[in-house]
């Protein structure tokens, strides 16, 4: 069952936790929709019939890339703001275990794809200034880097969502 058909989130009065699982879940599928797109643009792009094709491909995914990791360091903004914040808050004050070791693993992952997408740049920009660079290795990078994001996304739910279900929970039972 997940949070979205979990009876606790038809039922709970409308909460704070509850925007916050509505703006995490649908930036978490706009994010999704992202990086599939992006691994599947990047995947053609090796497939590409000319050098010119090739160029011109590689020079939209580094846009469309650039874009999506916007989006993501907003998104990244706002949990660290936020999110984090208010379930570390609630959650400490249970004496329950912390979610602090969570995000430190969630962020380290989070540095390890950013670290690919800076080598996709990196190499994007040497193919494009003439360098003799393989597209498939460059593309490869980028693939890597949606991969661990995506990873990222779902052990985030993984952590926040449980979480969550319990908040839920005690608000239901707090004004039934």
């Amino acid at each position: 069952m997940t949070i979205e058909q979990s009876p606790m989130m038809q039922s709970a009065r409308p909460t704070l936790f509850v925007e916050a699982m509505d703006r995490l879940k649908a930036e978490h599928d706009e994010l999704r929709a992202l990086l599939y797109n992006i691994r599947n643009k990047g995947n053609g792009v090796a497939s590409a019939s000319t050098i010119p094709a090739a160029r011109a491909r590689l020079q939209e995914l580094r846009s469309d890339v650039t874009a999506m990791m916007k989006k993501l360091q907003q998104h990244a903004d706002w949990e660290e703001r936020e999110l984090f914040p208010m379930l570390s808050r609630y959650f400490h004050r249970m004496y329950a275990p912390s979610i602090l070791p969570s995000i430190w693993v969630m962020e380290k992952d989070h540095q390890l794809a950013e670290l690919f997408v800076q080598s996709f740049m990196e190499s994007v920009n040497g193919y494009l200034a003439g360098q003799p660079i393989p597209v498939k290795e460059t593309v490869s990078h980028l693939v890597q880097a949606c991969l661990i994001l995506t990873e990222h996304l779902n052990l985030e739910e993984e952590v926040v969502y449980p979480m969550t279900e319990q908040i839920l929970t005690d608000l239901d039972s707090l004004f039934s």
